[in-house]
């Protein structure tokens, strides 16, 4: 770790140590995001978009109330059946929607 007089760091090393732990992140994401679009189905991945995933649970933002329910009521425990089989990176155990 490099560190200068007075035990600051540059700020170039800072964001290069920022930056190893986003990297991961973002390809983990991007990654869902693909796996969503053939999980979900085009008709619902074009309404409803990966946010994010924290522990366990799987967030997409949806474009409506009628958009959330449907998911929720008819397609969750398909998708994530699916998705134990197609995201092997991680166990995905809930589904959230949430409004845009």
């Amino acid at each position: 770790m490099e560190r200068e007089r007075g035990g600051t760091r540059p700020l170039g090393a800072v964001l290069k140590d920022v930056m190893k732990g986003v990297a991961p992140v973002r390809t983990e994401l991007q990654e869902l995001m693909n796996v969503w679009m053939r999980v979900a189905g085009a008709e619902i991945a074009a309404r409803a978009h990966v946010v994010g995933i924290k522990h366990d649970t799987l967030t997409v933002s949806v474009e409506s109330a009628a958009m959330k329910q449907e998911i929720e009521s008819f397609h969750k425990a398909g998708i994530l059946e699916r998705l134990k089989t197609e995201f092997v990176r991680r166990r995905i155990a809930k589904l959230r929607c949430v409004m845009r």
